[in-house]
């Protein structure tokens, strides 16, 4: 599936900010630990497999009632990440939109009918989108390994990138940090498709 720019208008998302001023969401909503709490020690090789092992990630947030779940561990400037949805469509997450989506560092994944994985580093233009690959607006694709699974009826992707990439449309992360981040998927792996699984926003930390 070609990586052409798509607007995914998350109404969803759209209600939630429209009550706050600014970038802050007009409700409280902040990610939940998952079981491994937020000062997990990692104990396991970090492999992009679609498999999320004990041991392999320091902080877990199960959002959207346990529908979506986010890893995260940090290790010599390059995150690693996991992310884990209730969908056999696609999930992405967004980093730091200024208001609504707009300005997000969007990281968008799937796997096809072919069972290949894509994940592309794309950044959110406009209040509802578009959010073309950073690649089409003159910056770098920064994700550096990735992989990821489909199985009895959850979608699973890892992936690694820099804390701070140096692309202007990467959002630099730092560990200990509070970041927002907005996310949502769909039954269906085209963006042209409405999320029609869920979508929201949330408030997690960089471990480290």
């Amino acid at each position: 599936m070609a990586t052409t720019v798509v607007v995914v208008v998350l109404l969803a998302l759209l209600a939630a900010y429209m009550g706050g001023s600014g970038g802050a969401p007009g409700s409280s909503a902040t990610a939940t630990p998952g079981p491994r709490g937020n000062t997990s020690a990692v104990s396991v090789e970090w492999v992009p497999d679609g498999v999320i092992s004990e041991g392999e990630y320091e902080v877990e947030y199960s959002l959207a009632g346990g529908n979506f779940l986010l890893y995260l561990r940090v290790e010599n400037g390059t995150l690693y990440m996991g992310m884990a949805g209730r969908t056999e469509g696609w999930i992405a997450i967004g980093i730091e939109p200024t208001y609504m989506m707009k300005d997000a560092d969007m990281i968008i994944a799937w796997i096809d009918i072919n069972s290949t994985v894509h994940v592309v580093d794309a950044y959110s233009t406009g209040t509802t989108g578009p959010h073309p690959p950073d690649t089409q607006l003159g910056g770098t694709n920064d994700i550096l390994q990735y992989g990821g699974r489909e199985d009895n009826g959850w979608t699973t992707i890892e992936l690694s990138r820099k804390l701070d990439t140096g692309d202007q449309y990467d959002k630099p992360l730092t560990p200990g940090s509070t970041i927002t981040i907005i996310y949502g998927m769909s039954t269906q792996d085209s963006f042209q498709a409405y999320h029609d699984v869920t979508a929201g926003y949330a408030n997690i930390t960089i471990p480290g």
